[in-house]
């Protein structure tokens, strides 16, 4: 026994973690998915915003950047042609993706490496020992969600990613290693703070280790700005907006603003009477039909009453636990702003997630025999599952190369060089399977028009193409203002707008 407390407390060779990483990353992929890596397909995916990133991705890695716009309803971001996330994101996974080449499952493999990365600079910066690693990895097995939800095309992945590292360098900081992990832990809090305002809170990390440097508190604090400032304007300037115009709440702000206290109240607390209502009802179904809005919900408040008992026992035995206090102080305040502003999202909860996990796993390892298991026999029953993720087939395949054999070959003879020429409108809820934009040519933009607003001759079509469905209103509305079909298949028919017009 006591040869085996000395093998788990000890801390492998940099090497040797990489490669435990990588080797645990592999058995949980291959535990959670029945598909080989090497045969996943991603159009047939369900998720719309995959295509979208993809898209966008593939465009900068074969021409610097889209061609056409991205946006909504013929909208588009007042600088630019990304779509609603800016470019900042999209560039980062470009950069990775050349890496991959420009495919339809370039986000996927960007995903898998960011995954990988993600775990390995984790280890290595907070120096896991192997009784750490053990619980680090069965901790993410416990919560399952964020591992498997990250082999996709979406960004979550990378969002993780920027997490583990930001945890692991401030640990790094905290031990009193170089200096030099203030690096990676500033660009990761600066680039999620772009990604997504509310990270600015993130840079508590590595300001609770520096904070007795002036000169590195004060390069924190001006980064924290800069990097907030950045996403400010990203959000308002270089992104398209969403139908909506954006998803957060700011209604209650507004009243308040007008003087309206007792107004702004109500709807707050009727907004935030919503999002919990919505928590309590899917809360106990996901013990019998697994939702994923409840599974997230779940899995939060676990790891969240984990961080929180060990916290508290910190508190009393009076030991240092600066890790999980910036975990709970970030987490704290950006459920508030989900729960009052915009909505308790499985995908942000996940974040907040792992970000309490890895503070547990570097600062309380010692109680995890009491922790681990509680999390296992809670979080596996409804988590553990093995699934299947999409391959190719002919039926769709045939009909994606189709389509943009037709639309590459219109582009070409065009050789024109404004972004409408470039674009081309989907009927959003025309029946038209989003996959198929996976069909759409390196370059070209994308604008997701609600099949109302097509099929509206009031409504003016500035994009060149259009996909839409045989037989709908979108299609009619098309016709009667003299759109020239471009490809038909039997899913989907793509037409272009006349130079009259």
């Amino acid at each position: 026994m006591d040869k085996l407390k000395r093998l788990l407390k000890k801390t492998p060779p940099v090497p040797l973690g990489i490669a435990g990483a990588l080797l645990f990353l592999l058995l949980f992929y291959t535990l959670a998915f029945r598909t080989p890596l090497w045969q996943v397909w991603m159009p047939p995916n369900i998720d719309n915003d995959e295509v979208i990133y993809n898209r966008q991705v593939v465009s900068v890695i074969t021409h610097g950047g889209p061609l056409g716009y991205f946006g909504y309803n013929e909208g588009t971001a007042d600088i630019g042609r990304y779509g609603a996330w800016g470019p900042v994101l999209i560039w980062v996974y470009g950069l990775a993706g050349h890496l991959f080449g420009a495919s339809v499952n370039t986000m996927f493999w960007c995903n898998v490496l960011f995954l990988a990365l993600g775990v390995v600079v984790f280890t290595v910066a907070a120096r896991l020992n192997i009784g750490q690693q053990i619980l680090c990895y069965g901790g993410l097995v416990c919560l399952w969600m964020p591992l498997a939800g990250s082999f996709c095309g979406s960004s979550e992945a990378l969002h993780y990613m920027l997490a583990l590292v930001i945890a692991g360098s401030t640990a790094a900081l905290l031990r009193g290693s170089s200096h030099w992990w203030l690096v990676p832990a500033a660009l990761a809090c600066g680039l999620e703070t772009i990604f997504r305002p509310y990270a600015l809170l993130f840079w508590a990390f590595p300001l609770v280790a520096v904070w007795a440097d002036k000169k590195r508190r004060n390069f924190c604090l001006g980064e924290a700005i800069f990097s907030f400032c950045v996403a400010l304007f990203s959000m308002t300037k270089l992104s398209a907006s969403y139908f909506s115009g954006g998803g957060m709440d700011f209604g209650g702000l507004e009243l308040l603003a007008h003087g309206k206290i007792g107004k702004a109240i109500v709807y707050e607390m009727n907004h935030a009477a919503k999002e919990l209502v919505t928590v309590g009802r899917d809360i106990p179904r996901t013990f019998v039909e697994k939702t994923y809005f409840g599974r997230g919900c779940i899995i939060f408040l676990m790891i969240l009453a984990v961080t929180l008992v060990c916290f508290v026992l910190d508190r009393r035995a009076h030991r240092p636990s600066p890790l999980k206090a910036c975990a709970l102080g970030c987490t704290g305040i950006i459920a508030l702003v989900l729960v009052f502003l915009y909505n308790i999202a499985p995908r942000h909860l996940m974040l907040l997630s792992i970000l309490l996990l890895a503070s547990v796993v570097v600062e309380d390892a010692a109680r995890s025999l009491v922790w681990l298991p509680v999390l296992a026999v809670v979080l596996l029953p409804i988590n553990a599952e093995r699934s299947t993720l999409s391959t190719y087939f002919d039926e769709m395949g045939g009909q994606i190369t189709a389509v943009e054999t037709a639309l590459q070959e219109r582009m070409d003879a065009r050789a024109s060089a404004d972004p409408w020429d470039n674009t081309l409108a989907y009927a959003y809820a025309d029946d038209v399977f989003h996959g198929y934009l996976y069909a759409l040519p390196a370059g070209m933009g994308i604008e997701f028009d609600w099949n109302t607003y097509i099929a509206d001759p009031e409504e003016t079509i500035y994009s060149r193409y259009a996909m839409v469905n045989h037989g709908t209103d979108a299609e009619a509305r098309l016709v009667a203002d003299g759109w020239q079909e471009v490809i038909s298949t039997e899913d989907l028919i793509v037409y272009e707008r006349p130079d009259t017009q």
